[in-house]
């Protein structure tokens, strides 16, 4: 069995935020962080291989920086104008060989980090690329008697169409080990359009 599992995230943030004024606001955020875990080895008396526990590293998730920017305009006539800007530096994966070498099962404890050579792949070796992604919205607003208004949305995700990777080939045998893989998470997704309205009364 094991016990003493433990995890270190430290970060130091930095942020402002400009009220709205003169028809504008702003903020942002930054973050610069690391993370660190480390799960001991099982307690069997006597030390084992490393991919049985027992390294304390940078952990899978770990991502140095992060920052978001967004702002609002209003531009007169009812039209208003946002967006949001989303950078993050490349996150840490879990890496393992595709072979079960020690015949653990599917939910070995050693992750199937033994190479048939005896070296041991390091359990986040892979760091993905930067995410870069820009949303941008139109909104018109338009009154309907004293108490009743329509907003008109124009909405675009990702608006200068970045390529956006969520998922890597962690598998080292596979031949595309280390490249990027389908995720369909809306976050990743190419450049997309939306239209919609608004009622409020």
């Amino acid at each position: 069995m094991r016990f003493g599992a433990e995890s270190s995230r430290h970060t130091l943030e930095f942020g402002f935020q400009k009220r709205l004024s003169n028809r504008w606001q702003a903020s942002g955020q930054y973050q610069l962080s690391r993370f660190r875990d480390f799960e001991p080895q099982p307690n069997v008396g006597f030390q084992l291989a490393p991919d049985f526990g027992g390294e304390w590293t940078l952990g899978v998730g770990d991502q140095r920086h992060r920052a978001v920017f967004n702002g609002i305009v209003d531009v007169g006539y009812g039209f208003q104008v946002s967006g949001i800007y989303f950078y993050g530096s490349g996150e840490r994966f879990a890496t393992n060989t595709g072979v079960d070498r020690r015949g653990e099962g599917a939910n070995a404890a050693s992750e199937l980090r033994l190479r048939a050579d005896g070296t041991i792949i390091p359990r986040a070796a892979i760091v993905g690329e930067p995410i870069h992604r820009f949303d941008a919205r139109l909104q018109k607003r338009l009154p309907l008697g004293s108490r009743v208004t329509v907003d008109g949305l124009f909405e675009v995700y990702n608006l200068f169409n970045h390529t956006n990777y969520g998922s890597y080939t962690t598998n080292e045998s596979n031949a595309r080990f280390g490249q990027p893989s389908f995720n369909g998470n809306v976050a990743y997704q190419p450049r997309m359009l939306q239209l919609g309205f608004r009622v409020a009364f």
